[in-house]
């Protein structure tokens, strides 16, 4: 298992950054932009081949990707580098691998909706199509009965036993007439994780109260939809979805700036690592789950107006569209994006650390 996380997690972002730059390379040449190099991975290059202006290369560490454009670094007299071409078609080229990035996470929900997969924030009621329901346990109540036999979050409550009797819980309201019906009598439980089918009883004896089992549920499904309606509910999804996270970044950076502290809640390379490692055991819808998620969080970080960033990049290419012309010199714009990346790199190395301090605590 460690040697599949490890994959998936390698696999996860390099498709991630080579997407992303494979926008910048479509729109560049779309726009008549000379793409001196389009690379898979990182050097040392193991394989390359030219063609036309272009050198193709697949490198040794499959961690993303980049795309050298000519004029993109230094001045060329080239009708075709980038520092020629027009505003808007410079622009187009730096929001081009955001884009792709949506439009990744929009088909990996799709196909997710295709395979079976619980909606990330719809409600899999208004979705239709075939329906899996399931009763998830949210958290166990201290020394309820659950909690005593084992029964954890994150489990699916699938049947309740009595008097020789099944019950199949499809919804909340099947499990709460059940442990209603037979609270403070003995009964069996048969539930399953949701990294795996194989299924577990639980004898316990029901409490008398209004939470018998001592559990709080949420009530979902794995939901399977057609080619044309996943597609449809994969975009909404997708919208909805970076609605969501467009927020949780705007905190985490308003945490940030105002309080001088990280928030909790965001993760670097070592949290990534963790989730994948989850995303794995739970299986593979939960893999295109997390790989959605992560396209959308790269897209949306992307397009912050920060130096060094696809939407720093765009600030600049704003402020000379207006005043049509170039009023910060090259070189200026250059030291402020390297002092960006500077200080993109410190908050990921806190990050990471914050990360390995959390694990070993855990552990």
């Amino acid at each position: 298992m460690l040697f599949l996380t490890i994959f998936v997690f390698i696999l996860i972002l390099g498709l991630l950054v080579f997407f992303h730059e494979l926008g910048h390379f479509l729109v560049a040449k779309a726009v008549g932009i000379k793409v001196l190099e389009f690379a898979f991975g990182f050097p040392p290059r193991l394989i390359k081949k030219k063609k036309g202006d272009t050198t193709y290369s697949i490198n040794a560490l499959p961690l993303g990707g980049y795309v050298k454009l000519l004029g993109e670094e230094k001045q060329s007299d080239d009708p075709s580098s980038f520092n020629k071409k027009s505003v808007s078609a410079r622009l187009l080229v730096s929001i081009a691998g955001v884009s792709m990035n949506l439009i990744f996470a929009w088909l990996l929900i799709s196909i997710g909706f295709m395979v079976g997969m619980t909606p990330l924030v719809s409600d899999a009621k208004d979705l239709g199509g075939r329906q899996e329901p399931m009763i998830i346990v949210a958290e166990t109540l201290a020394d309820a009965p659950a909690q005593k036999v084992g029964i954890k979050s994150a489990m699916i409550l699938e049947q309740g036993v009595a008097d020789g009797e099944a019950v199949e819980f499809q919804t909340a309201q099947d499990l709460q007439d059940f442990t209603t019906q037979y609270q403070g009598r003995e009964v069996i439980i048969k539930a399953r994780s949701l990294e795996n089918k194989v299924v577990s009883e639980y004898r316990l004896i029901l409490g008398v109260g209004d939470a018998p089992l001592g559990v709080a549920i949420v009530e979902s499904a794995k939901v399977h939809l057609g080619f044309f309606p996943a597609l449809y509910h994969g975009e909404r999804e997708t919208i909805a979805t970076t609605g969501i996270i467009f927020k949780f970044i705007g905190g985490f950076f308003k945490t940030l700036f105002a309080q001088g502290e990280l928030s909790s809640e965001g993760s670097g390379p070592v949290g990534m690592y963790v989730i994948t490692a989850q995303a794995v055991k739970m299986g593979f819808s939960f893999v295109i789950q997390l790989t959605a998620l992560i396209s959308i969080n790269l897209a949306i970080f992307n397009i912050l107006p920060f130096p060094a960033l696809d939407g720093g990049r765009v600030v600049f290419l704003a402020i000379e569209g207006i005043f049509r012309r170039r009023i910060i010199k090259e070189k200026i714009e250059n030291i402020i994006h390297t002092i960006g990346f500077g200080v993109l790199i410190i908050l990921l190395l806190a990050i990471t650390y914050r990360d390995v301090i959390r694990l070993i605590l855990k552990n």
